[in-house]
């Protein structure tokens, strides 16, 4: 029993760990998405790596539902023999807990900022667009300046 509640309280500090590179990467594209030329490859490549991370945390969550599922039934059974190590289990569930919801908030702010730098982008290729339709405007009225166009001759003068 005392190894099933190790892999539990493992399996948390894992997860614990995740959160804080997940919540790391999260502030990192804040700042880019912020900054006034976003990156969006490393924006792009920092969306991969949080996403690993994920299918990390989804893995561990599975096993350790599988886990205490099995444990359980024994643990209130026998809950002052593993008093001190189910005390730790919880104070690490409140942890990742608490740092789900920061990485949450985050990723809220984030969306929002993503929102408006994809807004600013699409701007600016609709001005680009229409800088480049007006210089092809005015190429082609420019180019009409300088042809003559045909005219009759009056052969009687």
């Amino acid at each position: 029993m005392d190894n099933y509640l190790n892999v539990l309280k493992d399996s948390l500090v894992k997860k614990e760990r995740i959160l804080i590179d997940l919540q790391e990467k999260s502030e990192l594209q804040g700042e880019l998405v912020k900054a006034e030329e976003v990156d969006w490859d490393s924006f792009s490549n920092l969306v991969d790596e949080k996403a690993k991370l994920v299918e990390e945390i989804l893995k561990l969550d599975e096993g350790f539902e599988s886990l205490f599922n099995r444990v359980k039934e024994n643990l209130a059974n026998n809950e002052d023999a593993y008093k001190d190590i189910i005390g730790e289990i919880q104070a690490l569930v409140k942890s990742v807990t608490e740092k789900g919801a920061k990485l949450e908030a985050t990723e809220y702010r984030n969306k929002a900022a993503i929102e408006a730098a994809f807004a600013n982008t699409r701007k600016e290729i609709r001005q680009s667009k229409l800088g480049q339709k007006a210089a092809a405007d005015y190429y082609n009225k420019m180019n009409k300046i300088n042809t003559i166009d045909p005219q009759m001759l009056d052969k009687n003068c």
